[in-house]
């Protein structure tokens, strides 16, 4: 009877662990950690000494992607080759429970520094047919070490785990896909803005010969040369400033800080960044657009706002986000925004703004301040606002 009753409580402790388990694993999507995660669950939901999984590589030349282990006392000097006792599952996608391994006629032995394994227990990672690894334990608690319902609880497990892995292997792809639309996107960007900046360079320079061959001065074809190569410095720095991010790992929030900060040390600039208390975009395209619209507006502030103080504030509607930068300079007068706004070869900056909104489906406004200054402002649509708009 006693038996029995540690036996249930055993069960129940087990089954309950399960259950809390697998709704963490489910919610990882950085793959090798959930991958250390769910061997070392594993070995602790069995009370193994030791565990490990092997997931088999995507590619042809390599056998195994990862090989994560738990109670492993030694350095792991070398990927096992899927040969050994423990691999079986992934031959034949079976579950394996072993008494002793040493006694078993498929054993192949154990390589030097090997911890000593008696008991295994190891079952496939198996997905609609489709074996992706093993995950495997040793040494259990009781005796024998391992019984059916250990083995259960471990194919039970390894269905979850299974599930997670391709969910984090999903979300990789996509992240991929993201990082390869980025640059592409640079890519068409650095061709509309660089490259016709470096047209317009050589054509001011030719006229400026010219201007010299005719005996005028070149003054006018010079001065524009200058804004378009400061233009084109700016959006090169913009590119190498986007490839260097983490493609949409790092969040919008900690971008902003840093470029705010880069900006006010340089400067000697004030500049205050105001953010809603949880900005959350999960958007990557949202979140370069925001990010390169206030290096712009900061670049411009450098070159031409003789200002004190700069506020860059986002803020969240119901209809999207807004993108606020204000400065106290000197601004621009009334009669001029509407030019400005056009973007011609003296406020290159401020056209590039506006397309990258508006390919995004934003708007991009510019404002005199009360006091003095140049107000940009920015909304842009959140992924939600376009689901309803389409």
């Amino acid at each position: 009877m006693k038996d029995r009753q540690q036996y249930l409580e055993r069960r129940v402790d087990q089954l309950s662990r399960l259950m809390e388990v697998s709704h963490s694993i489910a919610s990882r999507l950085d793959l090798e950690p959930l991958l250390q995660e769910i061997v070392d669950v594993a070995s602790r939901l069995i009370g193994a000494e030791l565990g490990g999984l092997l997931v088999l590589s995507q590619e042809k030349d390599h056998p195994f992607d990862f090989f994560k282990v738990y109670g492993w006392p030694y350095p792991i000097n070398n990927v096992p080759k899927g040969t050994g006792l423990f691999a079986a599952p992934l031959r034949d996608g079976l579950p394996l429970r072993v008494v002793d391994v040493r006694q078993h006629p498929q054993a192949v032995g154990m390589p030097p520094d090997h911890p000593p394994v008696r008991a295994l227990l190891s079952v496939p990672l198996q997905s609609q047919g489709h074996v992706l690894g093993v995950l495997f334990v040793g040494n259990g608690p009781g005796k024998p070490a391992f019984t059916s319902d250990d083995e259960d609880l471990l194919f039970a497990f390894s269905t979850q785990a299974t599930i997670a892995i391709e969910n984090a292997r999903l979300y990789a792809q996509s992240q991929e896909m993201a990082r390869l639309r980025e640059r592409e996107r640079l890519a068409n960007d650095l061709h509309d803005t660089v490259a016709q900046l470096f047209y317009g360079i050589g054509l001011e320079a030719k006229q400026g010969l010219d201007s010299v061959t005719d005996n005028l001065t070149p003054v006018a074809h010079l001065e524009t040369i200058g804004h378009l190569s400061a233009q084109g410095s700016i959006e090169v720095r913009n590119a190498i400033f986007a490839l260097s991010q983490d493609n949409g790992r790092e969040t919008l929030a900690s971008a902003l800080r840093t470029l705010v900060q880069e900006f006010e040390e340089s400067t000697a600039i004030e500049t205050c960044l105001v953010l809603p208390p949880q900005l959350t975009i999960h958007d990557t395209k949202l979140k370069t657009v925001v990010v390169r619209v206030v290096q712009e507006a900061l670049a411009n502030v450098r070159k031409h706002a003789n200002a004190t103080m700069v506020l860059v504030a986002l803020s969240c509607t119901q209809d999207g986000l807004v993108v606020t930068i204000q400065d106290d300079g000197v601004g621009i007068p009334s009669s001029r925004l509407s030019r400005v706004m056009q973007g011609n070869a003296c406020h290159f900056g401020v056209h590039t703004m506006r397309t990258m909104v508006e390919r995004v489906g934003g708007q991009l406004s510019l404002a005199s301040g009360d006091e003095g200054g140049l107000i940009v402002k920015v909304w842009l649509p959140t992924a939600q606002q376009k689901e309803e708009d389409q």
